[in-house]
């Protein structure tokens, strides 16, 4: 018998079989689809046929629900197709997207049938009907329940495998599956044992998971297509790695993101001896992109900004700069520091970045810092502009640097 090595990788792969190369991560992703789509079609084939011996029509909707999914893993295998492809002229990041699209697209079926399932129970409740009990349908129900389970797994399993949000939706619609069915196995129980109608109250219970499940899903799958920020933890690794390269004084301004689970990219602003040559700040910059896509497999585009490190003057302005910011009590960090002497004039310029809640303005923060610094030395000139999100607000004030004119 062929392991399931054999069809993950080498000759006669599935992925071959059905014409379809693809990379390892893509053969992966197929051979977990297509044990699902099997599954299910198995699992709804046999629903159907159980419902038509019992005359229970729920089981048979259900059966057709399952053939459903069919079309939906068809869908999730053409997805990894098309998203691992490379980039092209009209995409050149790629088309790893396409599997949050699916993602999102799993999450609405997912609402849907909460919602469904949702009103039905309330009907129910309101108007009771007796269930239909019989071997046949107690038998197909159990089935589902426990084919359902495992592919809740597997599903999972591939998802945290292969970093793919839109198997993780398919484990989470296999879970919805599993919720409405045991409500309809323990309704259908309880009233041939007891009498009791609960089929509509445990309907709404299930909805109400099924509904949370997949506002969870959705959520995640928008994020990523609008462009979310990584984890915490993640984004702590990648400033230590920058800050672990020798001759890196800091970094700021970081902002990952990613154009599927296999594309990322990022861009960093890191402070450099501003004593370095061009050549020498170049070499340092592509040491850090080279750590970044060896560790992280991240395509990262990094800015050098000059910081005073070896310039005693320098960094007299620097702790001048630092003595106003912490009198004035704002809830901030600098950087992009840069300083031009010229006409008796000390010409600062700078970027304040909020590190807690502040209900001051940007002018007010620039009147607080100028009059703060002054007292140090009246020949102080500052710009000045707050990074808030990433977004650079209004220039306060003047450099000294002679801008072109746009």
């Amino acid at each position: 018998m062929r392991s399931r090595r054999h069809w993950e990788k080498g000759n006669g792969t599935v992925m071959e079989i059905f014409g379809m190369g693809g990379t390892s991560r893509q053969r992966k992703a197929f051979f977990a689809a297509l044990v699902g789509l099997i599954i299910n079609l198995i699992l709804g084939m046999v629903k159907i046929f159980a419902g038509w011996q019992s005359g229970f029509l729920s089981v048979i909707g259900d059966g057709f629900n399952n053939i459903t999914d069919v079309g939906a893993v068809i869908l999730l295998m053409m997805t990894f197709y098309y998203a691992s492809k490379p980039s092209d002229k009209e995409h050149p990041f790629g088309h790893g997207r396409l599997e949050y699209v699916n993602s999102t697209v799993m999450s609405a079926i997912i609402l849907y049938v909460g919602i469904t399932l949702l009103v039905e129970s309330v009907q129910k409740i309101l108007h009771p009907e007796d269930s239909y009990f019989s071997i046949w349908t107690a038998s197909a129900l159990i089935v589902g329940i426990i084919a359902k389970l495992f592919l809740t797994w597997w599903y999972k399993r591939a998802g945290e495998n292969l970093k793919s949000e839109a198997f993780n939706a398919y484990s989470a619609d296999s879970f919805s599956d599993i919720l409405s069915t045991t409500g309809v196995l323990v309704a259908t129980c309880v009233e041939y044992f007891s009498g009791y109608h609960v089929d509509g109250i445990m309907g709404v219970i299930m909805s109400l998971f099924i509904l949370y499940t997949g506002y969870g899903i959705m959520k995640e799958a928008l994020n990523s297509i609008i462009g979310a920020t990584p984890d915490a933890e993640m984004y702590e690794k990648i400033k230590t790695v920058i800050l672990e390269t020798p001759g890196v004084y800091g970094v700021h301004d970081l902002i990952v993101h990613d154009y599927g689970p296999e594309n990322h990219f990022a861009s960093a602003h890191v402070e450099l001896d501003s004593n370095l040559t061009l050549v020498e700040g170049h070499e340092l910059a592509e040491t850090v992109m080279t750590k970044l896509r060896n560790e992280f497999n991240i395509q990262a585009v990094v800015h050098a900004d000059p910081k005073a490190v070896s310039n005693p003057k320098e960094m007299e302005y620097m702790r001048d700069l630092e003595a106003a910011i912490y009198r004035t009590g704002l809830p901030v960090s600098y950087h992009d520091f840069f300083v031009v002497e010229k006409e008796g004039g000390i010409y600062i310029s700078f970027e304040l970045e909020l590190k807690g809640p502040c209900d001051k303005s940007d002018e007010e923060m620039y009147q607080m810092i100028l009059t703060e610094i002054l007292k140090s030395n009246p020949k102080y000139f500052i710009e000045m502009m707050v990074d808030r999100n990433f977004i650079s607000g209004k220039v306060y004030g003047k450099s000294g640097i002679e801008h072109p004119a746009e």
